[in-house]
């Protein structure tokens, strides 16, 4: 005889308004490839092809950003990230302005030409409607001089041990409100 025991059942849907925290649906993109861009800080922020995109059940939902972008270059300076909704930085998920300080989600110091680092990140935004989103971080630095900033791989890339390869990820939660 089978039995099923639950604490309890969530709807497809999530759980209703007020109740909050169910999840309803999650996407998620993989970026197993290289990609490169030569940048400098007054460069448009560069996204390497790493988006997800998200159609919210509706538009109170909260929908959860979060990834990792693996990064390598030899540029020996900072190397800025900020999350992008529909083509513009989500200001709620970026630093407070000051001055001419650029502003970003997240942000890492290069500074050897066979290491990558990891650069996380994480938000949670409103909806705000019941449209297809579409979410990508994007990478800038903060030297004037020009770059080439690599993802998935270092910047020297030779068939060598310390020379490595990695992916990087975003993924969208959609979570009720």
């Amino acid at each position: 005889m089978s039995q099923l025991k639950v604490n309890s059942i969530i709807p497809v849907a999530g759980v209703p308004t007020g109740g909050g925290g169910g999840i309803i649906q999650v996407k998620q993109s993989v970026k197993t490839d290289t990609a490169s861009a030569s940048i400098d800080r007054n460069s448009n922020w560069v996204s390497h092809g790493l988006s997800v995109s998200i159609t919210p059940t509706s538009s109170t939902s909260k929908i959860l950003i979060f990834g990792q972008v693996v990064v390598g270059s030899a540029i020996n300076d900072g190397i800025s990230l900020s999350i992008f909704k529909a083509g513009s930085a989500l200001t709620g998920a970026t630093g407070d302005a000051a001055s001419n300080r650029q502003r970003q989600t997240a942000g890492m110091e290069m500074d050897y030409d066979f290491a990558c680092t990891t650069i996380p990140f994480h938000y949670l935004d409103t909806a705000g409607g019941t449209s297809s989103i579409t979410y990508q971080p994007a990478l800038n630095i903060s030297n004037s001089t020009s770059y080439t900033i690599y993802l998935n791989r270092t910047s020297g890339d030779t068939d060598a041990a310390q020379y490595i390869r990695t992916i990087s990820v975003i993924t969208a939660m959609e979570v009720s409100a």
